[in-house]
């Protein structure tokens, strides 16, 4: 009783142990982040400096960012099956893909929203043993076949995703691979960012002008960047420390064993940090969202003034001379200025 005593206890001090190591493990992390994030951001703050050349000229740079809700989006999900023939392999994987198919019908998705792409169908092989008086052999054997396609759904409600999927468990299809954005008439998005940015401009010149100095007197030059950011490429992965119970799962399944996992990591929707930009439409982000982006950047110079030159000489008359030598001089009679 004694020995068993000591083996619970510890049972239970190993397993504290582990969980006092995990949550050290997930406060040194959230630390090194932290000094991580302020290290980027003393960085940015010293970017954010401006500055005068020594050649009567300055250069403003503006950076707009502009968040955009898409228009419509696009899933696309894998497919995968296997079977002993050709014949065989296509007939299930299709009729799953029609299960999916007349499921999203009754979503409301359209049929020419649906696109299958066929990506590979290849035999599988297995290797089988000849075995001879003195030795064996191994030889390969076709044993089947491997069919993939991706089907692409397009639909213009985000929400709808969700159904989506669910429907697509249903056809046991679980690969989504990924979503993308599509937003209609950027050029528009553009159109209002250019604005922005010139009325920005206009701003910072007039309080030039307040303090004296009139910029709005030289010659300048502009150019422009446009980029777009999505929202795929904005997902961040974590690890959290909680983690999920198969307990209850396993014991439905007849005390199935399982083996030993680590917590998947998971994902979050990290947009551009707004601190790099001098004005942003639309800061307020409810879902993930297209950002626009143009920088604008304007070269002031002082071009100085001609000096106005004065008037040449008017000649009144013209005389030929002839020195003594013979040769013919040309004089002129200039009038006197006043």
């Amino acid at each position: 009783m004694k020995y068993l005593f000591l083996l619970i206890s510890l049972v239970c001090f190993c397993a504290t142990s582990q969980a006092q190591i995990e949550v050290q493990n997930y406060r040194m992390q959230e630390q090194i982040n932290w000094n991580n994030s302020i290290r980027i951001d003393q960085r940015q703050m010293n970017q954010i400096k401006a500055g005068i050349s020594n050649n009567n000229e300055t250069v403003m740079d503006i950076s707009i960012l502009m968040n955009v809700e898409a228009t419509s989006y696009s899933a696309m999900f894998n497919v995968r099956q296997v079977a002993e023939t050709a014949t065989e392999v296509n007939e299930l994987l299709n009729g799953r893909l029609e299960q999916f198919k007349k499921s999203l019908e009754a979503l409301g998705v359209k049929k020419n929203e649906m696109v299958v792409e066929l990506i590979s169908q290849v035999p599988i092989y297995g290797l089988k043993t000849n075995r001879k008086l003195f030795s064996k052999s191994m030889q390969e054997i076709p044993i089947g076949f491997e069919l993939h396609k991706n089907i692409t759904v397009t639909y213009s409600d985000y929400d709808l995703l969700n159904n989506i999927v669910y429907e697509a468990s249903k056809a046991e299809i679980y690969d989504l691979i990924k979503v993308d954005y599509f937003a209609a008439n950027p050029f528009a998005y553009y159109d209002t960012m250019r604005h922005a940015a010139s009325q920005y401009l206009k701003a910072v010149e007039y309080k030039f002008k307040e303090a004296g100095f009139r910029i709005d007197t030289f010659d300048r030059i502009l150019a422009e960047k446009t980029s777009v950011v999505y929202p795929i490429s904005r997902y961040t992965t974590y690890r959290g420390l909680s983690k999920l119970s198969y307990g209850k799962l396993l014991a439905k399944a007849g005390g199935t064993e399982m083996p030993t996992l680590k917590a998947a990591p998971s994902m979050y929707y990290n947009p551009l940090p707004f601190n790099n930009f001098d004005v942003v439409i639309r800061p307020r982000i409810s879902k993930p969202s297209i950002q626009y982006t143009l920088n604008l950047k304007a070269k002031f110079v002082n071009v100085p003034k001609p000096v106005k030159q004065p008037d040449p000489p008017k000649v009144e008359k013209q005389f030929f001379f002839i020195t003594p030598e013979g040769e013919v001089k040309l004089l002129d009679v200039v009038k006197k200025n006043g």
